[in-house]
Protein backbone atom coordinates (compact mmCIF):
# COMPACT_ATOMS: atom_id res chain seq x y z
CA UNK A 1 0.00 0.00 0.00
CA UNK A 2 1.63 3.52 -0.84
CA UNK A 3 1.42 6.33 1.35
CA UNK A 4 -0.88 8.87 0.59
CA UNK A 5 1.38 12.70 -0.50
CA UNK A 6 0.67 15.08 1.98
CA UNK A 7 -1.84 18.12 0.88
CA UNK A 8 -0.40 21.66 0.05
CA UNK A 9 -0.52 22.82 3.39
CA UNK A 10 0.91 19.65 4.77
CA UNK A 11 3.99 19.65 2.60
CA UNK A 12 4.53 23.26 2.98
CA UNK A 13 3.08 24.02 6.91
CA UNK A 14 1.12 27.16 5.56
CA UNK A 15 -1.99 27.36 7.39
CA UNK A 16 -5.46 28.23 6.16
CA UNK A 17 -5.42 31.43 7.07
CA UNK A 18 -2.28 32.01 6.22
CA UNK A 19 -2.90 31.00 2.87
CA UNK A 20 -5.85 33.30 2.58
CA UNK A 21 -3.72 35.99 3.70
CA UNK A 22 -1.12 35.35 0.90
CA UNK A 23 -4.03 34.59 -1.91
CA UNK A 24 -6.32 37.46 -0.92
CA UNK A 25 -2.89 40.54 -1.16
CA UNK A 26 -2.02 39.17 -4.41
CA UNK A 27 -3.31 41.71 -6.34
CA UNK A 28 -1.48 44.25 -3.54
CA UNK A 29 1.59 43.20 -3.62
CA UNK A 30 1.59 43.12 -7.63
CA UNK A 31 0.86 46.56 -7.51
CA UNK A 32 3.61 47.18 -5.15
CA UNK A 33 6.02 45.18 -7.06
CA UNK A 34 5.12 46.69 -10.45
CA UNK A 35 5.53 50.43 -8.65
CA UNK A 36 9.45 49.60 -7.41
CA UNK A 37 10.47 48.27 -10.63
CA UNK A 38 8.88 51.42 -12.49
CA UNK A 39 6.65 48.92 -14.63
CA UNK A 40 4.95 45.70 -14.98
CA UNK A 41 7.15 43.23 -17.60
CA UNK A 42 8.55 41.38 -15.23
CA UNK A 43 6.54 42.25 -12.00
CA UNK A 44 4.93 38.85 -12.13
CA UNK A 45 8.43 36.64 -11.67
CA UNK A 46 9.45 38.88 -8.84
CA UNK A 47 5.87 38.18 -7.51
CA UNK A 48 5.99 34.60 -7.62
CA UNK A 49 9.76 34.63 -5.91
CA UNK A 50 8.38 37.13 -3.19
CA UNK A 51 5.50 34.51 -2.75
CA UNK A 52 7.77 31.58 -2.45
CA UNK A 53 9.93 33.66 -0.11
CA UNK A 54 6.99 34.42 2.07
CA UNK A 55 5.68 30.50 1.94
CA UNK A 56 9.32 29.56 3.22
CA UNK A 57 8.89 31.89 6.16
CA UNK A 58 5.02 31.50 6.96
CA UNK A 59 6.29 29.85 10.72
CA UNK A 60 7.54 33.54 11.44
CA UNK A 61 4.49 35.44 10.59
CA UNK A 62 2.32 36.81 13.52
CA UNK A 63 -0.70 36.89 12.75
CA UNK A 64 -1.78 39.50 14.82
CA UNK A 65 -0.09 42.50 12.68
CA UNK A 66 -0.85 43.03 9.35
CA UNK A 67 -0.21 41.17 6.58
CA UNK A 68 0.66 43.27 3.77
CA UNK A 69 2.95 45.05 5.69
CA UNK A 70 5.10 42.05 6.35
CA UNK A 71 5.09 40.83 2.71
CA UNK A 72 5.94 44.34 1.40
CA UNK A 73 9.39 43.73 3.15
CA UNK A 74 9.99 40.57 1.51
CA UNK A 75 8.71 41.83 -1.89
CA UNK A 76 10.74 44.99 -1.37
CA UNK A 77 13.68 42.64 -0.99
CA UNK A 78 12.74 41.05 -4.13
CA UNK A 79 12.77 44.13 -6.22
CA UNK A 80 16.40 44.96 -5.04
CA UNK A 81 17.91 41.56 -5.73
CA UNK A 82 15.85 41.88 -9.24
CA UNK A 83 17.49 45.01 -9.78
CA UNK A 84 20.70 43.67 -8.58
CA UNK A 85 20.15 40.97 -11.22
CA UNK A 86 19.38 43.63 -14.28
CA UNK A 87 21.74 46.19 -13.21
CA UNK A 88 24.69 45.27 -16.01
CA UNK A 89 21.76 45.01 -18.48
CA UNK A 90 19.40 48.16 -17.66
CA UNK A 91 18.70 51.22 -16.05
CA UNK A 92 17.04 50.67 -12.77
CA UNK A 93 15.61 52.96 -10.05
CA UNK A 94 18.13 54.06 -7.26
CA UNK A 95 17.74 51.90 -4.13
CA UNK A 96 17.09 55.53 -2.07
CA UNK A 97 14.18 55.75 -4.52
CA UNK A 98 13.27 52.40 -3.92
CA UNK A 99 13.01 52.57 -0.29
CA UNK A 100 11.26 55.98 -0.29
CA UNK A 101 8.56 54.41 -2.36
CA UNK A 102 8.23 51.37 -0.44
CA UNK A 103 7.32 54.01 2.94
CA UNK A 104 5.21 56.03 0.66
CA UNK A 105 3.47 52.93 -0.17
CA UNK A 106 2.74 51.82 3.11
CA UNK A 107 1.03 54.50 4.04
CA UNK A 108 -0.98 54.58 0.78
CA UNK A 109 -2.34 51.12 1.40
CA UNK A 110 -3.84 51.85 4.80
CA UNK A 111 -5.01 54.84 3.14
CA UNK A 112 -6.97 52.08 0.58
CA UNK A 113 -8.10 49.94 3.23
CA UNK A 114 -9.57 52.87 5.09
CA UNK A 115 -11.28 54.48 1.67
CA UNK A 116 -12.74 50.98 1.10
CA UNK A 117 -14.29 50.74 4.56
CA UNK A 118 -15.56 53.97 4.28
CA UNK A 119 -17.18 53.34 0.30
CA UNK A 120 -18.79 50.33 1.72
CA UNK A 121 -20.20 51.67 4.75
CA UNK A 122 -21.45 54.77 2.60
CA UNK A 123 -22.83 51.99 -0.05
CA UNK A 124 -24.99 50.27 2.74
CA UNK A 125 -26.69 53.60 3.54
CA UNK A 126 -27.93 53.71 0.13
CA UNK A 127 -31.30 52.79 -1.02
CA UNK A 128 -31.42 49.51 -1.76
CA UNK A 129 -32.35 50.41 -5.69
CA UNK A 130 -29.94 53.11 -5.58
CA UNK A 131 -27.58 50.09 -5.22
CA UNK A 132 -29.38 47.85 -7.64
CA UNK A 133 -28.60 50.26 -9.86
CA UNK A 134 -25.18 50.86 -8.83
CA UNK A 135 -24.56 47.02 -8.88
CA UNK A 136 -26.08 46.84 -12.69
CA UNK A 137 -23.85 49.72 -14.41
CA UNK A 138 -20.12 49.28 -12.59
CA UNK A 139 -20.92 45.84 -10.91
CA UNK A 140 -21.86 44.00 -14.21
CA UNK A 141 -20.76 46.58 -16.03
CA UNK A 142 -24.16 47.30 -17.99
CA UNK A 143 -24.22 50.43 -20.48
CA UNK A 144 -26.20 53.70 -19.02
CA UNK A 145 -28.92 53.01 -22.30
CA UNK A 146 -30.28 49.85 -21.24
CA UNK A 147 -30.58 50.56 -17.62
CA UNK A 148 -32.48 53.42 -18.47
CA UNK A 149 -34.53 51.37 -21.16
CA UNK A 150 -35.21 49.16 -18.16
CA UNK A 151 -36.13 51.99 -16.01
CA UNK A 152 -38.13 53.78 -18.44
CA UNK A 153 -36.12 56.93 -17.91
CA UNK A 154 -34.20 58.84 -20.74
CA UNK A 155 -30.56 58.13 -20.81
CA UNK A 156 -29.80 61.51 -19.76
CA UNK A 157 -31.98 60.96 -16.96
CA UNK A 158 -30.14 58.06 -15.90
CA UNK A 159 -26.56 59.99 -16.19
CA UNK A 160 -27.73 62.68 -14.39
CA UNK A 161 -29.17 59.73 -11.74
CA UNK A 162 -25.33 57.88 -11.26
CA UNK A 163 -23.90 61.43 -10.75
CA UNK A 164 -26.25 62.39 -8.12
CA UNK A 165 -25.39 58.68 -6.30
CA UNK A 166 -21.75 58.84 -7.38
CA UNK A 167 -21.54 62.63 -5.73
CA UNK A 168 -23.58 61.40 -2.60
CA UNK A 169 -21.08 58.15 -2.28
CA UNK A 170 -17.75 60.81 -2.85
CA UNK A 171 -19.56 62.88 -0.06
CA UNK A 172 -20.33 60.58 2.58
CA UNK A 173 -16.67 58.75 1.96
CA UNK A 174 -15.08 62.39 2.64
CA UNK A 175 -17.42 62.93 5.67
CA UNK A 176 -16.76 59.37 7.18
CA UNK A 177 -12.36 59.42 6.65
CA UNK A 178 -12.60 62.94 8.33
CA UNK A 179 -14.74 61.56 11.39
CA UNK A 180 -12.01 59.05 11.48
CA UNK A 181 -8.94 61.05 11.48
CA UNK A 182 -10.64 63.05 14.46
CA UNK A 183 -11.22 60.20 16.36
Amino acid sequence: MEPTPPTNSESSGISPDFAQHLIGSQSALYAFIASLMGGVSEANDVLQETNLKLCNKANDYDPTQPFLRWAYVFARFEVMAWRKKQSRSRIVLDDDLVALIASDWDSTSSDSTQQIAALEGCLDKLPQQQRDLLDARYGRGEAVQDIAARQCRTENAMSALFYRVRKTLADCIELSLRREVYE
